[in-house]
Order: C-alpha cells, then structure tokens, then sequence
C-alpha cells in the first residue's frame, strides 16, 4: 500500500471536515424545513435505489447518496 503524500492526508482531512459541517448544516436545515430533506432524497437516494453500477468504482451520484443518508441519520439522532 502506498504511503500517502502530507498534501493529500492534508486534503483528505479538510474534505472530511466539510463534509461534517456540510451535514451539520443540511440537518439543522431539516429541522426548520422538513420538506427540505424529502426534496434531497428524491434528488439523491431514491433514484440511486434503482440504479445499479456494473463497474467497481463509486460515481459522484453514489458518494451524493452517502452524504444525504449521513444527513437523515444526523436529523433522526438529533430529534
């Protein structure tokens, strides 16, 4: 396995804390909009339901989905 380069730990670690306050911002959204996560997981989770990827590698759509269940578990843990 290769040893990562400090510059891509570096981006790994400031693409993982947007990532948190993108999700922190997204559930306190929902809360004050619920309907705000129905329209997120009509756009990202439902359709990816039905699609099924014949390659072993993960497209934006799928990475999309994480990120939105991440945000409904966030908002059903925070209630």
């Amino acid at each position: 396995m290769p040893i990562a380069s400090p510059e891509s730990t570096d981006l790994e670690r400031r693409v993982l804390a947007h990532e948190q306050i993108l999700q922190a911002l997204i559930a306190y959204m929902a809360r004050t909009e619920p309907r705000f996560i129905d329209h997120l997981r009509a756009r990202f989770v439902e359709p990816m339901s039905m699609a099924r990827h014949e390659h072993d590698h993960r497209e934006a759509d799928d990475y999309a989905e994480e990120f939105i269940r991440a945000v409904m578990l966030l908002g059903a843990t925070s209630r």
